[in-house]
């Protein structure tokens, strides 16, 4: 695992979403093109799902979330020492809650490395 990327998981196991969002593109924007491109992409698009949830942007939410579960599928269930299988169930049952009346109380999850 790169240091950025752990600085990423970090970041968004503390909460700060925009900030592992930020060094997450660090790490991203030299190689957009590569082999991991959709990997990081999944990774930016959830933190910004996250930030939007936590903003009560539903709309928001919903789009990044789902937009960045699908970019990490391809790499379940683990990449670069990031245990991915989890984050994505998580998100796939957040996509599932959104989907109900009113706002649900979701707890934002936690990225496991191996």
């Amino acid at each position: 695992m790169t240091r950025l990327l752990a600085e990423g998981v970090e970041l968004f196991n503390s909460g700060e979403y925009w900030h592992s969002h930020e060094v997450w593109e660090r790490e991203w924007t030299p190689d957009r093109k590569g082999p991991d491109s959709g990997f990081y992409k999944g990774l930016i698009q959830v933190a910004a799902g996250c930030l939007h949830y936590t903003r009560h942007n539903r709309r928001g939410a919903v789009n990044k979330w789902r937009s960045g579960a699908n970019y990490l599928r391809p790499y379940l269930p683990a990449h670069n020492g990031v245990r991915l299988a989890a984050l994505v169930v998580a998100v796939d049952g957040f996509l599932a809650a959104m989907d109900g009346p009113g706002w649900p109380d979701l707890v934002m999850p936690k990225i496991g490395q191996e």
